[in-house]
This record gives C-alpha cells, structure tokens and sequence, in this order.
C-alpha cells in the first residue's frame, strides 16, 4: 500500500499522470517476469480497491484535520491532491516577527501527509530492510544511476527523488500552498542528505519567490535571507550544476541584481542547455531583464531539440517576450500552445493572452478573457507585479494599459 501510493504521486508529480496504468504499477511497484504480469495487473487492481478504503478510513479518523488530502479515484489509477487548509506551520523556517500579512502561513505540504498517511518508516521507500523498486522513475537519471546512488546511500536517492517531485510544483508561482508544499519538499530532501545539492538549490529558488511575492516586509527579508545561504551552499557542493547556478541566478534577481542575475543565467544555461526546469528560470530572468530576442531563441532552439509531454514556463516566458517585442499572433500561439499541453496557467498567462487579443484587435476574446481574470483571480494585480519585476517599468505598464483597454479594472 505504501508504495503504491508513493508511486503514484510522484508519477502525477513529475506529469504523467496520464500515464499511470495498470500495467505500468505492477511492472515498477510489483516487479517480476513479464510473464507474471497480467496475474500481476490483477493484484494492482484489487490493491487499488484497498488504497482507497484505506484512504477513507484514514481520513474519517486519524487524518480528519489534516490539510493535504490523497484521493485515488474509482476509474483509474492517477491521485488526486487538494489542500484543504494553510493553517499548518512549516518546521524550520526563519519565524518573521508577528505582524499582518498577505502570504498565507505554509500548509503540512506532501511530504507530511505522506509521513502521517504511509507512517515514517513506510515513507522511506528506500528502506535498507527491503528490496528497492529500481525501476521507480526520477527525472534526469537512469535506471543504473538511480542503482549507483542507491548503492552508495539510499538516503541520497531519496533526496534526490524528492528534490525532483519538489521541482514540479514551483509554477504557476502566483499559489501560495503550492509553493510552500514545494518548500518542505525541498526541506525534506536536505534533512535527507544535507550534501545533495539539489535539495538547497529547490529551496533557494522557492524561497526567493516567495520573497518576492509577499507584500510582508519580515517574511521577504527572512525568506531572501534564508534563499542566498540555500544557493551558496549549492554552489559550493555542486558548482558545475546548471540548477546550482540558476538558483544563484535567481538569488542574484530578487535582490536585484541584475549583471549577477545574468551572468549566473546564461552561465546555467550552458551547462544544462536541455534541462527544461533550468530553462524556466533562465527565460525569466532574461525576460525581466528585457532581453526578449534572447528568451526566444533559446525557448525556440529548446523546441528544436527536446520532445516535451507537457508545457513548461519558459514556452510562456517566449510568449511574453513576443509580446513585448510585437509579434502579438506568435504570442497567442505559445500561450496557447502551455496550455494545451497542461502547462502552468495562472493570471499572468491570461493577462498577456488578453492583452495580446486586444492589440489584435480581437476584442470579443480579449473582453471574454478579461472576464475571467476578474472572476477567477479578482485580488490579482498582474499590471503591478510586472512593474516591480521588469528591469524596466515601462513593460508592465505597456502590458497594464492593454489589460485595461480589454475591460479589465482591478479591484483595488
């Protein structure tokens, strides 16, 4: 049971949850021949059955007040995650001084309902006292890395997976309990293995958004704080890393420094020129930057090169630079394109698609997407946002007044 449901939420977090089938479960959960398969598949099925009442017992008794919820609907094998509350406080982060704010408090996040749902010793899935699925996937690795690193610490392959799982939940960056859930995961994957770098470089760049996001003084001080000591160490452990220095790159951003900011961007990017979690940060410095020729090209050769199964920030981040550079159709399509593919969608996509429709003279959309950043994201001031963080200002105002030429009035 632990395993099954361990497997099927890194599945869904590292975007295939379309994938998850039968066969797929008994093959890296179960193991076996391949003739022992199809008698294998049968097993999922009726474990699958258990999961779910276990689920519900759980949560009818022990886990009623628990704020993350697993759901593993009749039908299919994909999990459901939702956050019920953000009351929860998160362990180990710089306490600001109390005063109001307008970033909610961390939720338990993932990892702590895994630990409550499975038990400690059911969530270390990479237990010495059992076998290890080997098959288990994790981004970037193979089968025989994930071995070699097992092999020489099973602690450090949990690290290692968990820092992965933990890189997919950053974006859409504007959610709160998102980005705290990314934060313990990040957290948990360095009480793992303090010298994996991966885990200080998740939660240096986590910790600079919300720095960046919260209008809390003493949370954005804290949090910038607690992010550059997080990036310096993953640049001491692993200086060759793309995701180290990226990490860096976004440090150096949010406190606005913006020849640093570059250099470490363009220098993550050619040590990882493939590495697409790489390319999100990369493109919105350069975005920020204004160096929208630059965010194209290398959002265009990535598309070139790289077969992708969904879409990521750095396509919306080329939409954005088209954008700003004119080309407002090409816009719309790469905006469009996200969001086909389940990538990250959030207020900011829809501003640009509005203001790139009204620009187009496509007023009936630009009026209709208006409508729905107004009902959907009512507190949301994008024009605002996008004035602090473009280098130059004039951006988020040009992008701003066509929001408002769209219909579009803030609510405050």
């Amino acid at each position: 049971m632990q395993d099954f449901l361990v497997y099927v939420v890194e599945e869904s977090l590292n975007g295939r949850a379309d994938e998850i089938r039968a066969k797929t479960i008994a093959m890296d959960v179960y193991g076996g021949t391949v003739a022992e398969m199809a008698r294998r598949e049968n097993v999922v099925r009726v474990d699958a059955g258990r999961l779910r009442r276990k689920l519900v017992e759980y949560y009818a008794k022990d886990g009623r007040d628990e704020g993350t919820v697993f759901d593993l609907p009749k039908g299919g094998y994909a999990p459901e995650i939702s956050i019920k509350s953000p009351e929860t406080a998160q362990p180990g982060l710089p306490e600001p001084k109390a005063s109001p704010r307008t970033w909610p408090g961390p939720v338990i996040g993932i990892v702590g309902a895994f630990i409550l749902l499975c038990g400690a010793a059911g969530f270390a899935l990479l237990s010495t006292t059992r076998e290890v699925p080997t098959s288990l996937p994790v981004e970037g690795l193979s089968r025989d890395e994930r071995s070699a690193i097992f092999d020489a610490s099973p602690m450090r392959l949990q690290a290692v997976n968990l820092a992965n799982s933990g890189r997919d939940l950053i974006f859409p960056a504007l959610e709160p309990a998102r980005l705290n859930a990314a934060l313990t995961i990040f957290k948990a994957a360095i009480e793992s293995d303090d010298s994996y770098f991966g885990g200080h470089a998740g939660a240096a760049q986590v910790a600079s958004t919300i720095s960046l996001l919260t209008s809390d003084t003493d949370l954005s001080r804290d949090m910038l704080r607690y992010a550059d000591t997080q990036a310096s160490r993953a640049i001491e452990l692993a200086p060759e890393s793309g995701w180290s220095q990226t990490a860096k790159a976004w440090v150096e951003f949010t406190k606005g420094n913006w020849p640093e900011a570059v250099k470490f961007s363009y220098r993550a990017q050619r040590l990882a020129p493939n590495d697409v979690h790489v390319l999100e940060f990369v493109s919105l410095v350069l975005l920020y930057s204004g160096s929208f020729e630059q965010v194209v090209e290398i959002g265009e050769e990535t598309l070139s090169k790289v077969v992708l199964n969904r879409g990521y920030v750095f396509q919306n981040a080329m939409g954005s630079a088209k954008f700003h550079l004119k080309d407002l159709e090409g816009a719309v399509s790469a905006f469009e394109q996200v969001t086909e593919k389940g990538g990250p969608v959030g207020p900011v996509s829809v501003a640009y698609l509005m203001a790139a429709h009204q620009m187009l003279g496509n007023e009936s959309k630009a009026k209709s997407l208006s409508e729905k950043l107004s009902r959907e994201w009512p507190d949301s001031r994008v024009d605002i946002l996008f004035q602090r963080l473009f280098k130059n200002p004039k951006y988020g105002v040009e992008l701003g007044d066509a929001m408002k030429r769209a219909g579009w009035r803030p609510k405050s």
